[in-house]
């Protein structure tokens, strides 16, 4: 309780624009919530397999992947709440196509548009957050933002568990619509009860731009003359310095790189497998979508609750033995879920399996970006995430063919091997050296 107390108490002292973020984050958090229980599963009640599945997921994340170093440019450019407010909408258009689309190649454009505003999102998190904080209170606000989104994510799973059972249970939602609308929803009643859910999410993720659109003007005030400079410079030149900056500053140099390494490894093992994880509970081990809908809340219930305790751990046995002990304690229990036909084991691993996962997520950002000088902080971010983009879109695809001819077992098997060489990877690298980074980066801020 006194940690929840701390967290309220820290919440008034940060910065406005941090505090809109975190409103922001946690009034999305049910949308998402519901859409990653029923999307999927949507998915597969149109007939398609885990394989098209797959080549969905491909074709979002290496667009976004694409995306990520003209997104970094963007925001550097154009400041944190001008490209927030209209990837919003971006993305809010491209849900809308991956719900009423329901033939094969609109559905792979929606997600091509998904994936592109996706970028925008992922790589403004961790830039956007330190620049709106104190080095001291970073721990806490990044977990804190992970914890909103978590936690409202749980109301998400849980209405999107149960709401595809109600709606099937009224009739007139399931009857077939006036000539001329019967294009607008899905004919088949499981297909139309997944649908409906996921339309009802998009609606209550409006008021989500609200704190968008009460944020401060951050952009930047050079950004003006900078555009100026740089229209003058042809687009393929800027290309080429932009390709010339990467390798410079990424290639061999040893933060960046082995974080961009770290990040690989887990893109790979997340891609193999944690799509298909809702299908392989509902089809493979028989349980109802209200009942995952359960299970999953429940994983990012314990997940949140966990990432309010990881800013004290960090405090205790520093950042990188933090993140170290709690991936590996995660690994034998995804282990385990892939091997045991015993539900209740696989439901009661799977609450805590995530939780040990991702528990010390906020201390990785925070890691990732004092790893680094000031200023190479976007093109870093813009790095790790392109990097966790491109691995998740080439083993995704993989991890569908997979099952179809295979099974389950060795994605289980293939995602616990990546887990744990990014673990070993990141404590031999960093542990001797977290103390150096982070005084470093405490200077540089207080230098700003």
């Amino acid at each position: 309780m006194s940690q929840l107390v701390e967290y309220v108490r820290m919440f008034g002292r940060f910065q406005r624009n941090a505090r809109l973020y975190l409103i922001n984050s946690a009034l999305s958090g049910v949308s998402l919530g519901i859409i990653l229980i029923l999307y999927n599963l949507y998915l597969i009640s149109l007939g398609y397999d885990t394989d098209f599945i797959g080549l969905v997921l491909f074709v979002a994340t290496i667009s976004a992947a694409i995306t990520i170093f003209p997104a970094g440019l963007c925001i550097d450019r154009f400041g944190g709440k001008m490209v927030l407010i209209w990837a919003s909408v971006a993305g809010a258009i491209a849900g809308v196509g991956q719900i009423l689309f329901h033939q094969p190649v609109p559905l792979l454009a929606s997600s091509i548009i998904a994936g592109v505003v996706g970028a925008f999102f992922v790589v403004i998190n961790a830039p956007f957050l330190t620049a709106n904080s104190a080095p001291a209170e970073r721990p806490h606000l990044f977990s804190l933002n992970i914890v909103l989104l978590l936690a409202t994510a749980v109301v998400g799973q849980l209405l999107g568990g149960v709401l595809p059972l109600w709606f099937r249970a009224i009739s007139w939602l399931m009857a077939p619509l006036p000539p001329g609308l019967e294009w607008i929803l899905v004919h088949q009643v499981e297909a139309r009860s997944y649908q409906l859910p996921l339309l009802f999410a998009g609606i209550i993720a409006l008021p989500s731009f609200i704190p968008l659109l009460l944020m401060s003007d951050d952009r930047p005030a050079y950004s003006a003359e900078r555009a100026s400079r740089q229209d003058t410079i042809p687009w393929r030149q800027q290309i080429g310095l932009l390709v010339q900056r990467i390798r410079l500053r990424t290639i061999l140099v040893s933060p960046i790189f082995v974080l961009t390494l770290v990040q690989v490894l887990i893109g790979l093992g997340a891609g193999l497998l944690l799509p298909y994880l809702n299908v392989y509970f509902v089809y493979q081990l028989g349980v109802s979508s209200a009942l995952f809908g359960l299970l999953d809340g429940g994983a990012n219930m314990i997940s949140a609750l966990l990432s309010l305790i990881a800013p004290w751990l960090a405090i205790r046995i520093g950042k990188i033995n933090t993140i170290t002990l709690t991936r590996l304690i995660s690994i034998p229990l995804l282990f385990t879920i892939g091997i045991t036909p015993f539900l209740p084991l696989a439901a009661a691993l799977f609450l805590f399996r995530r939780g040990a996962m991702n528990m010390s997520a906020g201390i990785f950002q925070v890691f990732s970006m004092e790893a680094v000088p000031r200023e190479h902080r976007g093109l870093a971010n813009s790095t790790y995430q392109a990097s966790y983009q491109v691995a998740w879109a080439v083993s995704a695809p993989v991890g569908g063919l997979i099952i179809a001819r295979v099974g389950y077992l060795p994605v289980f098997i293939g995602a616990a091997i990546l887990y744990l060489l990014a673990t070993v990877i990141l404590w031999g690298c960093f542990r001797g050296r977290e103390a150096t980074l982070t005084e470093e980066a405490e200077r540089q801020d207080m230098a700003e």
